[in-house]
């Protein structure tokens, strides 16, 4: 028998060896080819050990955000998406109104719990499916930004000092802006921006300040988040 396995190994047919065994001695072995088992057309492979799902970064666009929303509101409105200040980026005109809000997700799971969110409470807003492009174009204020409007246009640096008397900002910071005003005749507006160390004082700020007056003028302060 040892000798009909040699001849089996030395075989250039491909026959494998129990069937060689099987003719010659009536045995009911069970075969085992010695060729490489192929897989078939139709197997799934399986996954290898070290895949992962795809639970990596997903970014949304929240369309329907009203100008004086804040990181928080939304950040509150979607209980349960795991959204963090740093999560979240208005994305502004250039009358500082905003367009839209880009939103970053830890997982595609978090997105689609913001969506089933959004569809529970009523949809008060619109959420669509962004890219990390989007989200690397949009600059944040990180809530340290206050847009005072409503000032005269001839408004100086040295009366937004007297509106800010108390408070700590940084002064090369203010920026002074002319937006169209409304309707045909309208004369332009003034608009006033202003960065802060922290979100807290420009909080404390918006807070103390909004609604007092700038040259007879009552102004109307928000925070640029």
């Amino acid at each position: 028998m040892s000798g009909i396995v040699r001849a089996a190994l030395r075989s250039k047919c491909g026959t494998s060896v129990c069937a060689l065994v099987q003719r010659s001695h009536g045995l009911p072995l069970r075969c085992f080819s010695t060729e490489a088992e192929q897989s078939l057309p139709n197997s799934t492979p399986s996954p290898s050990f070290f895949d992962t799902d795809n639970s990596g970064a997903t970014y949304g666009k929240l369309l329907g955000v009203h100008k004086r929303v804040l990181k928080t509101d939304i950040i509150n409105y979607l209980e349960g998406c795991n959204l963090t200040m740093e999560d979240v980026k208005m994305d502004y005109n250039r009358s500082f109104f905003p367009v839209s809000t880009l939103l970053q997700f830890p997982s595609r799971a978090s997105y689609d719990n913001a969506i089933r969110v959004i569809v529970r409470k009523g949809r008060s807003y619109k959420l669509e499916m962004a890219d990390r492009s989007q989200w690397d174009r949009v600059t944040p204020y990180d809530g340290k930004t206050i847009l005072i409007e409503g000032v005269p246009r001839a408004t100086t640096y040295e009366d937004v000092q007297r509106i800010l008397s108390g408070f700590e900002y940084d002064f090369s910071s203010i920026n002074m802006y002319l937006r169209a005003g409304e309707g045909v005749r309208a004369d332009p507006l003034k608009m006033i921006t202003v960065r802060f160390h922290s979100r807290i004082q420009a909080m404390n700020a918006y807070i103390a300040k909004n609604g007092t007056f700038c040259l007879n003028n009552r102004i109307s302060i928000q925070v640029i988040q």
